[in-house]
């Protein structure tokens, strides 16, 4: 069987996959998925993400942070997603956006992580892959 599916939004990195990962993760070939881009919505996930792409010739990461995650970051985290981008196998900034749906966060600072983040995108030269949820007039 060909290949043609490239799944271009997955958290093979979550607990969720913790008892067959590695199962689920070899069976994609078989099902017809050519590639993968495992997606990181912290810090952490990011990470998880990156070392996953290690692992797997057919998985890549993206890093960066989800709107309703950006309470929980250090005061250090651009200097830390700059570092993590310039790894192997990471192929864009992702989960960056904005969402008003579960109101977890101002507007005010959601738009000030997604404009930082898509800085750092176009500094780099890195795609984006951006998360908008009843947000689409400010997205």
């Amino acid at each position: 069987m060909q290949n043609f599916i490239f799944d271009s939004h997955a958290h093979y990195d979550d607990e969720a996959f913790e008892e067959d990962r590695h199962q689920v993760i070899q069976s994609l070939r078989q099902k017809g998925v050519c590639n993968v881009i495992n997606v990181g919505a912290n810090l952490e996930r990011s990470k998880d993400s990156i070392a996953l792409a290690a692992q797997y010739p057919f998985i890549y990461a993206a890093a960066g942070i989800h709107p309703g995650d950006v309470k929980d970051a250090p005061a250090d985290y651009q200097e830390q997603l700059e570092q993590l981008i310039k790894q192997p196998k990471v192929v864009a900034v992702r989960e960056i956006g904005l969402d008003y749906h579960w109101n977890v966060e101002p507007k005010e600072v959601q738009q000030e992580w997604f404009v930082r983040q898509l800085h750092l995108a176009t500094e780099e030269k890195m795609p984006v892959i951006i998360h908008s949820r009843e947000a689409s007039q400010d997205t």
